[in-house]
């Protein structure tokens, strides 16, 4: 509870007013005002590493900055970006209630004091860090005995886990490992609230079915990554916000507002992890293509302006952590030496590898195709993006993990033993969601037709009985 406490009332409350501006009354406003909230939350470690002070300190900056931005925004732009528009209040309401009760059921293991290795060495260790200080957090981090655990992750989740401990202190180290849980099911509630927006505009049907795929993404996203997302580990956080990232930026309607939340959670992910951040990359650039085409008439070097800032603004955060964390020295253990194994022996390991964790995607590409050849009309009809977009951010995101074993100085397979298996959520849930969203649309087509041949069963009927020798045209 306590920590449910720091979520709502140390990164909810904060935020509220930015998710208002960029959800608006959306399902996502519940579950993305905590990940702002630990977004300002790892700029402001970000400053005190950099700078100096207390996290609390820059976070009260911070926070304060960018909810003065958000009422001179609103100020300026007047009665059409008011924060009350949006979806109807019912559907938002129930859809919450939905992914909330999925999301519940796996947290009911935090009766359970768990918390994993990689939670324990990085990032209970890091939030302690965080919690002491600028000069703790420095020394820390750049002390050569602890090299091998990573210190150049981002700072997010110790940033959520140091603020925890600014409210309640160091009794119960457990506290950080809670907060990351928290945040791993906020993360997988955007997603899900994502998938329930591709079926809101369809019939009433479609808009329960696409509540129910919701709920089930938010199971699926925790069984895809098994104990490591109760135990303090930060892969399913990062893989969840970028997943919510291609729902929202490259699946749903091209929005304002579904641009901004992609921007958003891209932002958390390339916050949480560096694989975050390079993913992250890649799926900013496929939106800036998706949302500023090649084809798009005008000025070529003002176009590519935009395109350059559609990528560069959201990754900022984690591209300045990135290099902070080099230009003071702090490197990851992988890359410290070059292996002495053969790239054939590392590249057949880690297709072995990563492939026993991928059998959906033959599943989802076999629905690729039948959704293509079917449903393609469908799909326009629903304005949901090209199918196309979503799988090149998966192969990025696989072909990134892949260069990383390959280039990585790390025994290939002890490494993959206690690796693979969290660095292919990320493709996991996106494929899975991807099924739920053709699922959404073959329900909505058919109901659809089911419609059309009723209407025309009517007006036949209706022909009849106005002239018995008239003949009823068939379809």
């Amino acid at each position: 509870m306590r920590a449910l406490f720091v979520l709502v009332a140390g990164l909810g409350a904060p935020s509220i007013l930015p998710t208002l501006a960029v959800a608006r009354r959306s399902p996502a406003l519940v579950f993305l005002a905590p990940l702002i909230g630990a977004g300002m939350a790892a700029v402001a470690a970000e400053i005190e590493f950099g700078v100096g002070g207390s996290l609390i300190t820059g976070y009260a900056v911070v926070a304060v900055t960018a909810n003065l931005a958000v009422i001179a925004w609103w100020l300026a732009a007047g009665r059409s970006r008011q924060p009350w528009a949006g979806p109807s209040w019912r559907w938002s309401i129930v859809t919450v209630v939905i992914v909330l009760g999925s999301v519940a059921i796996p947290l009911t293991a935090l009766r359970s004091p768990m918390i994993g290795w990689d939670a324990n060495s990085i990032w209970l260790t890091h939030a302690l860090m965080v919690y002491g200080g600028h000069h703790e957090l420095v020394t820390g981090l750049q002390n050569v005995a602890y090299q091998f655990s990573n210190p150049d992750y981002p700072p997010l989740v110790p940033a959520a886990g140091a603020l925890a401990f600014s409210f309640f202190g160091l009794g119960d180290l457990h506290l950080a490992v809670d907060m990351t849980v928290l945040l791993n099911a906020c993360a997988l509630g955007v997603v899900g609230t994502g998938i329930a927006t591709a079926g809101s505009s369809g019939r009433q049907l479609t808009r329960t079915a696409a509540v129910a795929a919701a709920g089930a993404i938010c199971l699926v996203g925790f069984a895809v990554s098994g104990n490591f997302g109760i135990e303090g580990y930060t892969d399913l956080l990062w893989a969840a916000a970028a997943a919510a990232a291609v729902i929202w930026g490259l699946v749903l309607p091209r929005s304002t507002q579904a641009l901004a939340v992609a921007w958003i959670c891209a932002a958390v992910a390339g916050l949480t992890k560096n694989e975050g951040l390079a993913t992250a990359l890649a799926i900013l650039v496929l939106i800036a293509l998706r949302y500023r085409p090649l084809s798009l008439p005008g000025p070529m070097a003002r176009r590519w302006a935009e395109r350059t800032a559609f990528v560069v603004v959201p990754a900022l955060p984690g591209l300045a952590w990135a290099g902070l964390a080099r230009l003071m020295g702090l490197h990851d253990a992988f890359f410290k030496s070059a292996s002495p194994e053969s790239p054939a022996t590392r590249a057949g390991a880690t297709i072995a590898g990563m492939a026993a964790h991928l059998a959906v995607a033959p599943v989802d590409l076999a629905v690729l195709v039948a959704g293509c050849w079917f449903l393609r009309g469908d799909r326009e009809r629903a304005r949901l993006g090209n199918p196309a977009w979503l799988w090149l951010a998966c192969l990025a995101s696989l072909a990134f993990i892949f260069a990383t074993y390959m280039v990585g100085g790390l025994e290939i397979h002890s490494w993959l033993v206690n690796s693979v298996n969290r660095t292919t959520i990320f493709a996991q849930l996106l494929l899975y969601a991807d099924l739920a969203i053709w699922l959404v649309i073959a329900l909505d087509g058919a109901f659809a037709r089911a419609d059309s041949e009723q209407r025309d069963a009517v007006q036949a009927a209706a022909s009849l009985a106005g002239d018995p020798h008239r003949p009823v045209k068939r379809v």
